[in-house]
């Protein structure tokens, strides 16, 4: 069945909001948005972008064509000067989209509502992709207790996986050791996947001795 020209152009028109909503659902939210949250986000973003477009083009002094929605079913709406403006819009939303993502995976808001003590929350994640996400230096070196084989990961955090059923970490510059503190072997890099219920984490150092010592 061919799509009819009302939705052609308004997927055009929602084409910013988008391709920010399909980068926020892969890199920034923590679960995958169902189909209408996903709509949803994608005309929140996309009237975002067209909002910084529309200050930019006011600020240049550049016109901007206002899209009459209730004429998308009737006539082309699309012309060369909304085309031009669709393309502005995408790359604001681009680099809105980057922006959007560093503050949801650094935590911008709850870092700033903590630092002023609006709050003591961290946010919905939970305290694994807090402290792996924190620019705290003392949580890059890690002791990774296997309680099972009786032997101890030590290494810095190359890579780590987000919330989900397994905890999974990437060490480099790892040494192994056994609980009675005997070394066995060092290797450059070693994965280590475990249950959620299943991982004991130690931070053994702070941001005093850490200093000079990474890799």
């Amino acid at each position: 069945m061919t799509p009819s020209p009302f939705l052609i152009q308004l997927a055009i028109l929602l084409l910013p909001g988008v391709i920010w909503a399909h980068l926020d659902a892969r890199f920034a939210a923590k679960t995958k948005p169902t189909h209408l949250e996903f709509l949803m986000r994608a005309l929140v973003f996309g009237l975002s972008s067209y909002a910084v477009t529309y200050l930019a083009f006011w600020a240049l002094r550049i016109e901007f064509t206002l899209v009459d929605f209730t004429q998308v079913d009737k006539q082309n709406v699309i012309t060369a000067a909304v085309a031009k403006q669709i393309g502005v819009a995408t790359v604001v939303g681009l680099l809105l989209s980057v922006l959007w993502m560093y503050c949801v995976n650094y935590k911008v808001m709850t870092r700033f509502l903590q630092k002023i003590k609006a709050t003591k929350s961290f946010g919905d994640e939970d305290v694994w992709d807090f402290v792996f996400n924190s620019n705290d230096a003392a949580a890059e070196y890690v002791h990774v207790r296997d309680f099972e084989n009786k032997i101890v990961y030590a290494g810095w955090v190359n890579v780590f996986s987000e919330t989900g059923r397994l905890r999974e970490l990437v060490l480099i510059n790892v040494e192994v050791w056994d609980f009675d503190a005997n070394l066995l072997f060092e290797t450059p890099r070693v994965y280590i996947s475990r249950k959620t219920e299943g991982l004991h984490v130690e931070f053994p150092a702070t941001n005093a001795n850490i200093q000079g010592s990474e890799p």
